[in-house]
């Protein structure tokens, strides 16, 4: 028998009504780099999560000791704290539901195997890449994490279920100078799979972004049409709307979206997918965290409010099913309703057709402090590192160190004019490049 199995076991003999346990073993190849490589480390962490129900007393135990004993001392203290905790009310009971989804490409046996050696000659490339870019330009700061994961899950209602999952990361950062000028450029790229993963290419990227925004200044303040690159407007989608469209966030009123089930909410170039089983999607899996199967789930459908995302708990608070987006930020942690990749769905024209039809307005490439906006409130601030003067629909003077803003759900059910067909990740969140009638500028 597993430990995981033994675990689930051990709780009920100790006295718990229900069970449930959740391992997760990961190894992760870490290694940053400048001019040079600073640091290459392998980072190994592993540890087991359980859950005991005795009645409507819930709690969780944690140990990061995998061995009989430990399993066995953590299962008695769980039901120990479970028999003392205050009852829930809306407890009802683990997820019943346990299966398998037909998702696939979030495992690559190459990025599990790969060599070290490899490894530290890709970056080495990558560095002299920048290096051999422009005599300007230097590598100021980068960072390539490479990850194995493996997650055990299983409870009184089923045996255990096992997944593996791969993943890849690059951030790149470059510094561009010229007299008193002064630029930084950086280029990231998130994928499940080795082969995807061009060092030398984000390297190039990152490069040309320091050198093109070199002489960038600010613009006077002014409101005007904003056209947002994909993976930085991918990147508010995950800030603005992963709490309120969880389930959780409604039940407890914090969402600006509560009682809104099929109401317009935003326009019909609008649509919004939490996707679960998307290929090689950066939170693509066969089963959530408490072995539920995942899904496709439409949570915005040409504007209109389908959907909310649910995990066990949250569902039978509902009376619903859950969508299978239980989620644990780590094995000691319960599991919460967030989303799996979100998706923006693609408009169909081409970023350069938006551009074009552009008059006058601004093309923000770039951003930083897009995640302090506020989804309660749909207050969307950013400050611009990278961004166009778009004149006559063309990007012009390259502009930074302004800020943008605007209400977030005014943005996507009024002003959203444009949706491109450029679909790009950012981590697990995807989208387009859009274009907003109208944001608040505030520049010199």
């Amino acid at each position: 028998m597993s430990l995981v199995e033994k675990a689930v076991r051990r709780i009920l003999d100790f006295g718990a009504s229900e069970s449930e346990a959740y391992l997760q073993s990961e190894k992760i190849l870490w290694i940053e780099f400048d001019e040079k490589i600073e640091c290459f480390k392998v980072i190994e962490s592993s540890g087991i999560g359980l859950r005991a129900a005795v009645g409507k007393r819930v709690t969780l135990y944690s140990t990061s000791v995998i061995d009989d004993g430990s399993i066995e001392d953590a299962a008695e203290k769980v039901v120990k704290i479970a028999k003392i905790v205050p009852e829930d009310p809306e407890w009802r009971h683990f997820n019943m539901d346990l299966g398998k989804s037909s998702a696939e490409g979030y495992y690559d046996k190459s990025v599990e195997e790969i060599e070290h050696k490899r490894v530290a000659e890709n970056v080495k490339l990558a560095i002299q890449k920048i290096k051999d870019y422009n005599v300007k330009v230097k590598p100021v700061r980068g960072l390539l994490m490479i990850s194995t994961t493996k997650t055990f899950v299983a409870n009184c209602y089923s045996e255990e279920f096992e997944m593996r999952e791969t993943g890849v990361s690059a951030v790149v950062r470059v510094k561009a100078e010229e007299g008193q000028w002064k630029s930084i450029g950086s280029e990231h790229f998130e994928t499940r799979f080795w082969k995807m993963m061009d060092l030398e290419e984000i390297a190039s990227k990152a490069a040309e972004k320091a050198l093109k925004f070199l002489k960038a200044k600010p613009i006077e303040s002014c409101r005007m049409p904003i056209i947002i690159r994909n993976d930085v407007f991918a990147s508010i989608l995950g800030t603005m709307l992963s709490g309120p469209i969880s389930a959780d966030w409604v039940q407890k009123n914090r969402s600006p979206l509560s009682g809104k089930l099929k109401t317009q909410v935003a326009c019909d170039k609008f649509t919004i997918v939490d996707n679960g089983i998307l290929y090689g999607g950066m939170r693509t899996r066969p089963f959530d965290d408490e072995g539920h199967p995942t899904q496709k789930t439409y949570v915005i459908k040409e504007g209109v409010l389908e959907n909310y995302l649910y995990d066990t708990y949250t569902a039978l608070k509902d009376d619903v099913k859950s969508t299978g987006n239980a989620s644990r930020g780590s094995y000691w942690l319960p599991p919460q309703a967030s989303p799996s990749n979100l998706i923006l769905e693609a408009g169909d024209v081409s970023s350069e057709e938006i551009v074009k039809e552009t008059r006058r307005g601004l093309l923000v490439e770039d951003v930083i402090g897009e995640w302090l906006s506020n989804p309660v409130s749909g207050n969307v601030n950013a400050t611009v590192t990278h961004a166009y003067l778009i004149e006559d629909g063309e990007p012009t003077t390259p502009v930074k160190g302004v800020t943008v803003s605007g209400d977030f759900y005014k943005m996507i059910l009024e002003d959203l004019e444009m949706v491109g067909k450029d679909v790009r990740n950012n981590n697990q969140y995807h989208s387009p490049t859009v274009k907003f009638r109208e944001m608040i500028v505030a520049g010199k």
